[in-house]
């Protein structure tokens, strides 16, 4: 009886190798431009977090006369308003908290360490928005 010989089917090693160098490749070309979508998407998150809070101390600026001390300040009740000006204060999407800087009469600044977590480095996103960034 002569044995026959089944043809085994798979992949070759040749063919493994192209699929791992086009994987490969796609990965170089599209993961950088992810990557810094991501980035953008968190600076665009920090921003509309940054524009909800500065409403709400814009509107405690105009039953108060005054600015709020600090941002918990924004989500207590008071005689003059029985609703808090916004429920909570977010963190950034880094997870770190929001640095209130008030200024002279109106004018104050809201600022997120940015990825780094540092405050005072470039990545630092601050409120209100520099006209180039936002669009203007």
């Amino acid at each position: 009886m002569a044995t026959q010989h089944k043809k085994k089917r798979g992949f070759t090693l040749v063919e493994l190798m192209v699929v791992v160098v086009i994987l490969g490749t796609l990965i170089a070309l599209v993961g950088p431009n992810i990557w810094n979508m991501l980035f953008q998407s968190n600076v665009k998150a920090a921003e509309t977090q940054m524009s909800n809070i500065a409403a709400a101390i814009d509107n405690y600026y105009l039953t108060n006369k005054k600015l709020p001390d600090q941002l918990d300040t924004l989500t207590q009740t008071d005689g003059r308003n029985p609703h808090p000006y916004i429920d909570n204060i977010p963190n950034d999407p880094w997870g770190n908290p929001y640095e209130y800087r008030p200024g002279d009469r109106n004018d104050y600044t809201i600022k997120s360490a940015g990825e780094d977590g540092q405050m005072d480095t470039d990545d630092d996103v601050v409120w209100p928005l520099a006209e180039d960034s936002s669009g203007q």
